[in-house]
Formats: C-alpha cells, structure tokens, sequence
C-alpha cells in the first residue's frame, strides 16, 4: 500500500507540471516508468478509456517473478453513475469476473474489481464538484512465498514474550 501510494503522489507531481515527462527510475527490485498526459496510455488500457475522458497521466512497476503493475488516471465530465455502467458493461463484455463496491458519502466513489487469467484489474471512481476522476490498475496476481514459514508459526506466549492485548 505504501508503494502504491509513493507511486500515485509521484504521478501527480509529475502531472502538475503540465510539460510532457516521463521518469524510470528502480525502487528495491521494481523498475518504476511515471509518464504524463496523452501519450502516458499503456497499451493494456487502452480499450477501457471512457469515451471523451482526459488522459492525467501512468505509472507503471515491474519486478521480479513475473510481478507487474500499471496504474492510468483519467478524467471526464460524466456522472460517476454513467462511468461506473460503462465499466461494468465493457468488463463483463471481456469476460472479468466482477465486484463492485459503492460509497455515497461525498465524494461519490465507486470500486469495480475485476478478476481474469491471473490479473486483477480494478477501477476507482470519484465523482466531486461536476468532475470525475477514474484510476485504472491491472496487476499480475503473483503467490508470495516469502512469509510462508514465518506465516505457519503460531505463537506461544512464555517468560520472555508474555502476551499482549
């Protein structure tokens, strides 16, 4: 989650800027491309641009083990009820298997996720002040077995580790 969220501000100093940049950098064993404005779109999303929505900008990370993720921000003047039903039709229409989650404190916010062949895909979207933001991420689903053994020990309070509420 906080690389997620380094990613996302990165993106948004870059897209504040308002000249065309793109930035690769490596961050621990993830190779980090930021880029911004039109020409940021990854060619994984590009048949899920909502129709007339403005391109912010991209962050993509790839990693070892087949780890790989990639983020698009847009942004449209419709409804995050029209957005949110496009979404879904064009998911279901490729075959995600889908969940949605709405929130309708403001902001209005919506989550779709979809799951298909080893890849989540999900898209977030805000709708505030007669402007909506959309975020779209596709990331690989990738078994980490890092913390297996660690993850199988229970632990068994004694002298030295007493238990803690």
């Amino acid at each position: 989650m906080k690389k997620l969220l380094t990613l996302v501000l990165t993106l948004g100093l870059l897209t504040a800027c308002g000249n065309p940049h793109e930035l690769v950098y490596k961050s621990g064993e993830m190779t980090q491309t930021l880029a911004e404005g039109q020409t940021a779109l990854p060619e994984e999303f590009k048949a899920y641009i909502f129709p007339g929505a403005t391109t912010a900008g991209s962050v993509s990370a790839e990693g070892e083990n087949s780890e790989e993720s990639k983020f698009l921000m847009l942004s449209c003047k419709n409804s995050a009820d029209v957005v949110s039903k496009w979404y879904q039709d064009k998911l279901k229409a490729n075959n995600w298997k889908m969940v949605t989650i709405t929130g309708n404190s403001p902001p209005k916010i919506i989550s779709l996720v979809g799951h298909k062949n080893n890849t989540e895909f999900n898209i977030m979207i805000a709708e505030d002040n007669g402007k909506t933001s959309i975020s779209l991420s596709l990331a690989n689903q990738v078994e980490d077995n890092s913390n297996v053994e660690e993850n199988n020990q229970n632990f068994v309070p004694d002298k030295n580790n007493p238990p803690t509420e």
